[in-house]
């Protein structure tokens, strides 16, 4: 192989050959894929408003944990009957919201299951 030929797995662009504009295939894809990227602005505008949205939602307490943390302060004062019912029945429907709705999708998907099963069913007669 002559000094002067270049080597076959390197791109050395429309001019002459030097050292600093030899790439391999793999670092022109490299150096051209961030170029294309530094020239989408609006990328990097949404992907800050994405992590200024994610942020903002990590540092807001959920329902929940506020209705437990309530539950937990007012149990320290309970003294009869009365007052536990008066906590529970503020605090226990929210904390248990998720648990509930979670539960009530499972039995439409069960009853919307049988449903297609039945019209299938009645279909084949």
């Amino acid at each position: 192989m002559s000094s002067t030929s270049s080597s076959s797995s390197t791109f050395s662009g429309a001019g002459p050959s030097t050292s600093s504009n030899d790439y391999t295939a793999s670092e022109w894809t490299q150096q051209s894929m961030f170029g294309d990227l530094m020239q989408q602005k609006w990328l990097f505008m949404v992907a800050a408003g994405v992590l200024a949205l994610v942020w903002l939602m990590s540092r807001r307490s959920d329902a929940q944990e506020k209705a437990a943390r309530r539950l937990v302060r007012d149990l320290r004062h309970v003294d009869d009957a009365d007052d536990v019912r008066d906590a529970l029945g503020g605090n226990v429907p929210v904390i248990l919201r998720p648990v509930l709705l979670t539960a009530l999708s499972q039995v439409e998907d069960y009853v919307h299951h049988w449903f297609r099963r039945v019209e299938r069913d009645l279909h084949r007669l």
